[in-house]
């Protein structure tokens, strides 16, 4: 529980990379910072691939305009010989950019908290972990979803076996928000999201099932033995990435999973479910509604936590 209380000395001195004015995701960075404010202060930022858009936000957001910067390059070089300089950073940038910002962040001495998904190849995820060892430095990626106390609840009542033996993992991440182009065409921050140079090869499977597969590989199942993949990319214009996607999965308990993700889930704003079922009984948690889980056993009237 966080109740307010101070729990360090003082706040990380802390900057972003990314997260200006026209981000989707920098106001959830900040806001979940103001949660713990006693933790952390936002000291500097290169908010911006234009400089001067990103000074004007910085300094609305209270951050020294000297310390607004037009690169991260540039931000860390300046940074690491300020009598204050930041000692971590926050990456809020289109997803092919993560692996060169998170490096250069860990060779100027800093923790990382990076959007997801973290790279695009394992030798990348190698490669930083082996260079965060060596500095002694954190790399986080934000899962904002499996600090859920519900989801909490159903890893701890899975471990001690209420449901019994996992057979079924039935996992849903969709919304309608891309349901047409309109989109891409009137957002800047959603149009990277469809370039495969940018965004990378993947995009509702990269943007939606890894905050699902995070969850459940470390709360509700063994690893996976066996994937099929069925992927489709309804709005043409997006080809080769994909808009909805189907997955049917084997895992190495026996288990079967299957996961929907999708953008193009029209009337949707928020369809994102968890369901494991066992041999006992049941879990089920709704993001929509974030603060109940339900425990569901054959016969018996379901309840809700």
């Amino acid at each position: 529980m966080n109740n307010g209380e101070r729990k360090i000395n003082r706040p990380f001195r802390w900057a972003m990379v990314g997260g200006g004015r026209n981000s989707q995701v920098g106001y959830k960075h900040r806001t979940g910072a103001l949660r713990d404010n006693s933790s952390y202060q936002l000291v500097a930022g290169a908010f911006d691939i234009d400089p001067v858009q990103g000074k004007d936000f910085g300094t609305k957001i209270g951050v020294s305009p000297e310390r607004c910067y037009a690169t991260y390059q540039e931000m860390f070089k300046a940074e690491k010989e300020h009598p204050d300089g930041i000692e971590v950073v926050s990456i809020a940038t289109p997803n092919g950019t993560h692996y060169t910002i998170t490096k250069a962040a860990l060779e100027a001495g800093l923790h990382v908290i990076c959007e997801k998904p973290l790279f695009f190849t394992s030798d990348e995820g190698e490669e930083i972990k082996a260079l965060a060892e060596e500095k002694q430095r954190i790399v986080g990626v934000t899962y904002g979803f499996s600090g859920n106390q519900m989801l909490h609840q159903m890893r701890a009542m899975i471990e001690k076996g209420v449901i019994g033996d996992i057979r079924v993992v039935d996992l849903q991440y969709t919304h309608g928000y891309n349901a047409n182009d309109q989109a891409e065409k009137l957002s800047d921050a959603q149009k990277w999201r469809i370039d495969p140079k940018i965004a990378g090869p993947s995009f509702v499977l990269g943007d939606l099932s890894t905050h699902l597969l995070h969850v459940t590989n470390d709360y509700a199942t063994y690893e996976i033995s066996k994937l099929l993949c069925d992927r489709q990319s309804f709005v043409g214009t997006r080809f080769p990435l994909e808009d909805n996607a189907h997955v049917l999965m084997h895992y190495e308990n026996g288990a079967v999973g299957t996961m929907w993700v999708s953008s193009i889930n029209s009337g949707c704003t928020d369809g994102h479910r968890i369901r494991v079922v066992g041999s006992k009984a049941s879990l089920e948690w709704w993001d929509s509604q974030s603060n109940e889980l339900r425990y569901e056993v054959q016969g018996n009237r379901s309840r809700r936590w």
